[in-house]
């Protein structure tokens, strides 16, 4: 028998990680929820082209990501997690200051976004090998869907707070007024979370966490090739990014939705009860998926059931004149799109990584993530360009893109770490004597 020891420290190095998440997803959009008010505060102050100023500054975090993606990944397997995170926190300081202090000048704002995004670039490339180092096998599924639960809990703080911060009633004599001590506060939150987050991080445990380990055999230009060579993680990648980039769009586009389905005000309720869906099962289903030893079945799983969710919506006012009102289905509908939808994003992260096992896991999410914000952005820049003129047809689009997602999901194989957890890593599990430290 082989002993490993699971340090209680891997517990603040998750807090910190989570503090991460949170600063940079409240920074991403926390401007999303009272979008009908943004868009009136920058009215003038950006292009034609891109009449929605809310929108734009989403699309712009997605497209700057894209670009910073494998760069950020490179930075993180040269300078390490302990650098690459404090740079990472040194600017969500930076940016989340500078959006408030400037808020007026929208090009300023635009500006600190896309030092935000590419912070965002570098936290999120780094979370499953933080999770590998720190983290015995059992527990890493989990660890990540912890990680998974704190961004959305983000941008559940915002889809609450905003709307309460700021006034949205349409017919109030001060509507509008409150966005910058909305900014204010989101900006000293960030900044605390980031800081603290910047001190607990460490690089590596005393000693491995797992008898399991990364054998550090393919450098950086080669794990391309060696990932391209592995038919499953090429079409996970291309499956979670479909995913993904339907989940921006909801996000992003929260506010115009809840107005096309006859939620009269900004105040954030579809985007509370998808994103308190989201954590509930981001904790859940991968935790189960390590219980089980099963990560093909419960990403398949994820990927059906946002199916009903997403045609809830599509069909709350029909249902709705029926029986309830259609706002008690759109909210339902997008509880199950949380509960699903977003617990794919952990159990797709882990998965992805076990299929490369061999190969860095910051290339790999790197690489994961560079698709999946790219989708995102592509439906982002449709929308936009076709100015709301298909609005109506989104929900239905978005579907159609589940079901495609959910049925080339079928065609994967299972994670080769997790079938020897199920035939010959378990014992090797077994064998792990974890002392807690």
């Amino acid at each position: 028998m082989k002993s490993v020891k699971a340090y209680r420290y891997r517990w603040l190095i998750l807090i910190g990680l989570m503090a991460l998440l949170l600063a940079v997803g409240m920074q991403w959009m926390n401007l999303s929820p009272v979008g009908r008010v943004v868009n009136i505060y920058y009215q003038g102050q950006v292009s034609s082209i891109f009449s929605n100023p809310v929108e734009f500054l989403s699309l712009a975090y997605l497209l700057i990501f894209v670009v910073g993606s494998i760069p950020a990944s490179y930075v993180i397997h040269r300078l390490g997690i302990t650098v690459s995170i404090r740079i990472a926190a040194g600017m969500i300081v930076f940016g989340a200051l500078g959006k408030w202090i400037y808020l007026s000048n929208f090009s300023i704002v635009l500006f600190c976004q896309l030092i935000l995004a590419l912070a965002q670039a570098l936290v999120l490339n780094s979370i499953t090998e933080i999770v590998s180092r720190w983290f015995p096998i059992r527990e890493r599924g989990m660890a990540v869907g912890m990680a998974s639960a704190a961004q959305y809990f983000s941008l559940g703080i915002v889809m609450f707070l905003s709307p309460l911060m700021v006034v949205t009633k349409a017919n109030a004599p001060n509507y509008g007024s409150g966005i910058e001590a909305m900014m204010g506060m989101y900006a000293a939150l960030c900044s605390v979370f980031a800081i603290a987050a910047a001190f607990l991080i460490r690089e590596n445990p005393p000693s491995p966490s797992s008898i399991l380990q990364r054998e550090p055999s393919v450098s950086f230009l080669n794990s391309f090739k060696a990932m391209n060579k592995i038919p499953s993680l090429r079409g996970l990648m291309i499956i979670f990014s479909v995913g993904w980039g339907v989940l921006i769009t909801l996000l992003v586009k929260i506010d115009t939705i809840s107005e096309i389905l006859g939620f009269p005000d900004s105040d954030g309720r579809l985007g509370i009860v998808l994103l308190v869906g989201g954590m509930i099962g981001a904790i859940v289903l991968p935790s189960l998926s390590d219980r089980w030893r099963k990560r093909k079945a419960f990403f398949v799983f994820c990927n059906l059931c946002s199916i009903p969710g997403v045609l809830l919506l599509v069909f709350s006012q029909d249902l709705g004149s029926l029986l309830w009102g259609n706002q008690v289905f759109a909210l339902l509908g997008a509880f199950i799109i949380g509960f699903c939808l977003l617990s794919s994003i952990p159990i797709g992260s882990q998965y992805a990584a076990e299929l490369g096992h061999g190969i860095s896991e910051e290339i790999i999410q790197a690489l994961l993530l560079l698709f999946s914000q790219a989708s995102g952005a592509l439906i982002l820049i449709i929308t936009l360009v076709s100015r709301g003129q298909y609005a109506g047809q989104l929900l239905s689009g978005l579907a159609a893109l589940l079901f495609a997602a959910m049925m080339g999901s079928t065609f994967l194989k299972e994670s080769e770490v997790i079938v020897t957890e199920e035939e010959r890593l378990n014992q090797v599990i077994e064998k792990e004597i974890v002392h807690l430290q």
